[in-house]
């Protein structure tokens, strides 16, 4: 059975939305605690709602308590609400593009980001390699390739294709 964002054994857990244009945060409370510290930020009436009383309830109910929760966390701004909830011991963390990760200062400081010359964009950051190896040189080797720039490496060394073959097939005009 699908599930989406829920856990078999947490409630809630999953991602809500917040205030902005398509933006939301995922949220998780392991425990008890974990769920009175986010109704204690987001609204005391949830914890006295008899449907949320327990773990068990709120996985029965648990479509009114999502519901419930984007009710509130829509009202909020994504960053400010993970702070907070960060700040009460709840598992909760904005979901990101890639102009937020592009810019995220924690992935900036482990300089996951490699910035390499493209020969038709110019300089393009490209996401490095998340650990370190011991056998080979770490990072990011080369920039993407542009379009057809192996076309002919393909041809020859792995089909087999002849200088000639390649070259009536460019002349052609079938290679870009």
């Amino acid at each position: 059975v699908r599930q989406g964002n829920r856990d078999p054994w947490m409630s809630p857990h999953g991602c809500f939305r917040t205030r902005g244009d398509d933006e939301w945060i995922s949220i998780a409370c392991e425990d008890e605690a974990g769920w009175q510290a986010l109704c204690e930020e987001l609204s005391p009436e949830l914890a006295d709602d008899p449907r949320f009383a327990s773990l068990e309830l709120r996985k029965r109910n648990e479509a009114e308590l999502e519901e419930a929760i984007t009710h509130l966390t829509s009202e909020r701004e994504r960053w400010e609400l993970t702070r907070a909830l960060q700040g009460r011991g709840v598992a909760a963390f904005p979901a990101q593009t890639p102009q937020d990760l592009a810019s995220d200062p924690q992935l900036e400081a482990r300089h996951f980001f490699e910035r390499l010359p493209h020969p038709e964009v110019g300089e393009q950051a490209h996401a490095g390699i998340p650990f370190l190896l011991r056998h080979r040189e770490n990072g990011v080797r080369f920039a993407a390739p542009a379009l057809g720039a192996d076309t002919e490496a393909v041809l020859s060394d792995v089909l087999g294709y002849s200088h000639e073959q390649v070259q009536k097939l460019r002349e052609s005009k079938v290679l870009y």
